[in-house]
């Protein structure tokens, strides 16, 4: 029996029932409990994985003090808050922008802006 990598079990020629089987059961536990967390699987890499990106439109900011602007969104596909990175850009050009945003429940959030004419694209990792 060989051992490969990430511990699958690869049978070789010559090995019995009482051998075969046992390693057989073992790699089909390994093929349903692993996570692709480096320690039960080989790491997906973050360049392998797509972003869900959402519209902010520049007609929903709302008006705060001090010339401010902010806009209610809530993070998609049912991921929380806490579980997500969220980055912007700009809508035409793609520039990424660096803004404020502050929780408001466990899948809601405002975004903060000094420009309400602008529309965004926000992007979230998991």
């Amino acid at each position: 029996m060989e051992i490969l990598s990430n511990g699958v079990k690869k049978p070789e020629t010559g090995d019995r029932g009482s051998v075969f089987f046992p390693a057989l059961e073992d790699n089909c536990d390994y093929l349903n409990d692993h996570t692709h967390d480096g320690s039960l699987g080989e790491p997906i890499p973050a360049t392998n994985i797509s972003p869900v990106t959402q519209s902010v439109s520049s007609g929903s900011w709302s008006a705060t003090s001090g010339g401010q602007y902010r806009q209610l969104l809530t993070v998609p596909n049912g991921k929380n808050f806490d579980d997500v990175d969220i980055t912007f850009k700009h809508s035409t050009t793609k520039e990424p922008i660096s803004l404020g945003v502050e929780k408001v429940s466990a899948t809601t959030y405002y975004v903060h802006i000094n420009d309400n004419s602008v529309s965004l694209v926000a992007s979230y990792r998991s």
